[in-house]
């Protein structure tokens, strides 16, 4: 994991899964919010390359709002962008959309902290050609959230496994106390026997919901 250094902090703010230009714009009042923390972690999809390209977010209303809500965040704090399922190579995208250099990484750690956006832990998103099928047919990749909607124990068995995973790196990374993820659109906070935590962002499209962290303890935070 990407890991910075030099960085004292107080209080950490993290959202994942915008997925710019379809995100909530609930969002601009949560980047406004945003701003008052110390750093602020992007935690993956924050755009939807699988539906639509850089170009078709720049031309979008909508999509410039939410990139000028999401310009004010890095402008005031310390932001950090972890790459998801739906935007690889986010900080290319990212410095093409918004006109300055934003770096992304695949994963990031903060002391004993760990963020990863979540798809890494998901079965279905570990197939060898999931990046061909997502330009074949992206409506196969819809969030776990769509899931939701169509088939409630689907869902549970999808959610179910991705959890099982992360607790599974948990055990197997003693140096983690608090694993932060996103991609399965669903705000929660778990504790291992261990002491070990794991911590779900949410969204900013259905739950409209994200993270702070402030002395140690997490929190879940809606709108």
């Amino acid at each position: 994991m990407e890991q910075l250094k030099g960085v004292k902090m107080k209080k950490i703010i993290a959202c994942s899964d915008l997925h710019i230009p379809y995100t909530s714009r609930h969002f601009i009042t949560f980047a406004n919010y945003a701003c008052e923390a110390d750093i602020v972690v992007f935690n993956g999809d924050i755009l939807d390359l699988v539906r639509c390209n850089v170009k078709e977010i720049k031309n979008s209303k909508t999509g410039r709002e939410l990139l000028d809500a999401l310009k004010k965040v890095i402008l005031k704090t310390k932001t950090v962008f972890v790459e998801g399922n739906h935007d690889p190579e986010l900080g290319k995208s990212l410095t093409e959309l918004l006109g300055f250099e934003v770096e992304s990484v695949p994963s990031y750690r903060l002391g004993r902290m760990g963020f990863i956006h979540g798809h890494q832990l998901d079965p279905a998103c570990k197939h060898w050609n999931w990046k061909l099928l997502t330009k074949v047919a992206p409506f196969f990749f819809r969030p776990p959230s769509g899931w939701k909607k169509r088939n409630r124990e689907k869902w549970k068995k999808k959610i179910g496994l991705i959890y099982t995973s992360a607790f599974t790196f948990l055990e197997e990374n003693p140096w983690c106390t608090l694993l932060v993820i996103g991609h399965t659109h669903y705000p929660s906070l778990h504790e291992l026997e261990t002491g070990q935590r794991l911590a779900d962002c949410g969204d900013m499209m259905d739950s409209i919901s994200g993270l702070v962290i402030e002395s140690g303890k997490a929190k879940i935070i809606t709108l």
